[in-house]
């Protein structure tokens, strides 16, 4: 899933918006009412694509999965093989393999920058001891 609006999130537009609707004259209540509907919508927003992403992850986690029983070819290949070809096919399925992952990999990156933060996480990439 990829989404060119993700890395700067809804943020930057509503910084837009909010700038435009700052020149507007509109009676307290009013501005309040509308800052708190655009608060809501970014919230809303960024829950949509943070979903997105999980989503899409876990479909190339489904990838991964099935390319890996393709990869399973590999323990009937001897040293004999006589159709060259298959190694091919599974150095392919490698290649696929690695692109998926570099999907999920990338859609969990922006998935982070996307998640509230929370008080006492301590998570790092490649930490996976972390609170």
């Amino acid at each position: 899933m990829k989404e060119p609006t993700v890395q700067h999130g809804v943020s930057q537009i509503l910084k837009r918006v909010r700038a435009v609707l700052g020149t507007t004259e509109l009676d307290c209540r009013c501005r309040s009412q509308l800052d708190d509907a655009l608060e809501r919508f970014e919230a809303l927003e960024t829950r949509r694509q943070l979903r997105a992403l999980i989503v899409d992850a876990r479909h190339q986690a489904e990838r991964i999965a099935a390319l890996l029983e393709l990869v399973s070819e590999l323990d009937t290949v001897t040293t004999d093989e006589t159709d060259l070809g298959v190694f091919d096919e599974i150095a392919l399925l490698f290649i696929d393999i690695g692109l998926a992952a570099s999907c999920g990999a990338g859609d969990m990156a922006r998935a982070k920058s996307l998640a509230p933060c929370t008080a006492g996480s301590t998570f790092t990439p490649g930490d996976r001891n972390a609170r």
